[in-house]
């Protein structure tokens, strides 16, 4: 029977069996990542890379936030369609999303929607702003044609 040895936090301990490191693994004393070996290993390896050792199921991963990418694209496409105020909304939302979704916050499988969706809302707010200049340039326009005509005695 194999001899192991463990180096947990800095100590060492061993020999002890293949079925006691096995408990001690169980137990949460010995981690995945601290340093096995036994007889016939040609270094100190993590536990964790030891198929011999069965490591405990991993606690089930964090839950994430669900993605809201269908809101996002409505949003955007309504910021498209009726009021560039939506498609503000859209561009804060989807930048929020995306970095959450980046920190691992956030499901992720919502990713192209809500890309879809800020993509929309940046449109429409630059389609907006364009707008808002060409109407101002227009009214300079006119008002100052009305202006010259004013003072050549119309």
């Amino acid at each position: 029977m194999a001899q192991w040895y463990c180096q947990v936090s800095g100590q060492r301990y061993g020999p002890i069996s293949q079925e006691e490191l096995q408990a001690w693994i169980n137990q949460g004393r010995v981690k995945s990542t601290d340093q096995v070996w036994s007889e016939g290993m040609s270094s100190w390896v993590p536990t964790g890379t030891v198929p011999a050792l069965v490591l405990p199921m991993q606690a089930p991963p964090a839950m994430l936030a669900p993605h809201r990418g269908t809101a996002v694209l409505v949003l955007g496409i309504l910021g498209l369609v009726i009021c560039f105020i939506c498609g503000i909304i859209a561009w804060v939302m989807g930048n929020n999303d995306l970095r959450a979704m980046t920190e691992g916050r956030m499901d992720p499988t919502g990713r192209g929607t809500t890309q879809a969706g800020r993509i929309c809302g940046i449109i429409s707010v630059c389609l907006a702003c364009a707008g808002l200049a060409i109407w101002i340039l227009w009214f300079l326009i006119f008002a100052g044609a009305a202006g010259m005509g004013m003072h050549r005695g119309f």
